[in-house]
């Protein structure tokens, strides 16, 4: 496994120097993956974090300010439109579902309130290191479904998101030199027992992140910002394909 460790670490690391020019954001949630990513570059990246005043990942980024001892920007949800940006999307990707559209709107309002031209995310950390739940759950389940429908689904949406505020995605996990050794990347060298993403932990801890920070449990960005609890208690006259 420590071969792949090794590659895995070489490659995420040349992705984040590749945008050494670039004036980046990134979407922050307190978690592995942002964590990893923000220590990658030295802490140059500046941090951006969007939720309910009262969401876990807003709970989870004032933690991580403290033990990092960054200065996040908080983007809180509790006065916004939110209406609006659903709004938005539906004509962006009339096909969204309900599921989607909670991940999708945490990144769509948050680039519009990034300044910066580059918005980097952890999309892809979770299809490539067996990072849901439903991974650990079922040993069967292979990451294929999930990493094509990422690619020809996801990926193209986000793209026209960003396009939408004149921003550039910039996906340091889904780099060419990390698809490249991407069907090197198994399960078992990412799950054991209920832990998961057993590769990008190994490599936050060669990184110093804190140990309280990569190994805290995950929390899918609708959840974490709170938004779900929200469209939950929205009309689904909205969503057309449920």
């Amino acid at each position: 496994m420590q071969n792949i460790v090794d590659n895995v670490y070489n490659e995420l690391k040349a992705a984040v120097e590749q945008t050494a020019d670039k004036p980046c954001a990134i979407a922050y949630s307190g978690g592995l993956d942002s964590s990893l990513l923000l220590a990658l570059s030295g802490y140059r990246y500046i941090p951006y974090t969007l939720g309910f005043s009262d969401s876990r990942d807003i709970e989870n980024v004032d933690d991580a300010s403290s033990i990092l001892k960054i200065n996040p920007k908080i983007i809180l949800l509790d006065e916004i439109d939110i209406e609006g940006y659903i709004s938005q999307l539906l004509k962006i990707d009339p096909k969204i579902t309900k599921m989607e559209m909670g991940y999708e709107l945490v990144l769509f309002i948050l680039m519009d309130f990034i300044p910066e031209k580059y918005v980097v995310t952890g999309q892809g950390a979770d299809e490539l290191f067996y990072g849901y739940r439903r991974f650990i759950d079922n040993p069967r389940l292979k990451n294929d479904t999930y990493i094509n429908r990422l690619f020809n689904v996801t990926l193209p949406r986000e793209k026209k998101m960003a396009e939408y505020y004149d921003k550039e995605l910039i996906t340091p996990y889904l780099s060419l030199g990390m698809l490249k050794i991407r069907h090197y990347i198994t399960r078992e060298d990412n799950i054991e027992g209920n832990r998961n993403k057993l590769i990008l932990r190994e490599i936050a801890a060669k990184t110093s992140l804190p140990e309280e920070i990569y190994n805290r449990s995950k929390t899918a960005a609708q959840y974490g910002s709170g938004i779900n609890k929200y469209l939950l208690r929205q009309s689904d006259k909205i969503f057309r394909n449920e």
